[in-house]
């Protein structure tokens, strides 16, 4: 795979902020040809160093009003992994990562009110490796994922 330069940066940073500028746009302000813009774009789609291009959706504006981080303590037995991942298929899971420190994992979600938080939690604990959960509620954010922008 080729390294990602100085104009592949700026086409990230750029598509990062706003991935429908048009392209001649974004070829103005990189001050090069438009067929070069694309050209590097489709190497960047090419390379999976661009996944996927989504839309940023303010959740309070659909009713998605609450936000929780869900921190969890493992049961370590054999096949633990495997036991674990399909909460990730639990629809109003934002993100699930693998830890360190006192807890194994932590889980954001996304939850409408505290009726479907409350089920979340409890589809959570069903999970025979799953040993404890700790639930705290995001009271306001400061920078969330979509904010993350590194080239700059």
């Amino acid at each position: 795979m080729e390294k990602v330069d100085e104009t592949d940066r700026k086409i990230l940073h750029y598509l990062n902020e706003n991935a429908k500028m048009p392209s001649k746009e974004l070829a103005r302000i990189l001050k090069i040809h438009p067929n070069t813009l694309l050209q590097r774009i489709k190497k960047l789609e090419k390379n999976k160093v661009i996944k996927k291009y989504k839309s940023v959706i303010n959740y309070e504006k659909t009713g998605i009003e609450m936000m929780a981080l869900i921190f969890i303590k493992v049961r370590m037995k054999p096949d633990w992994e495997k036991t674990l991942r399909p909460l990730a298929n639990i629809p109003q899971i934002n993100s699930f990562l693998l830890i360190t420190g006192t807890a194994d994992a932590v889980i954001t979600v996304r939850v409408k009110n505290k009726d479907d938080l409350t089920m979340v939690v409890r589809e959570i604990q069903k999970n025979e490796v799953v040993s404890k959960t700790m639930t705290y509620l995001v009271l306001d954010h400061y920078k969330l994922p979509e904010d993350y922008n590194p080239f700059q």
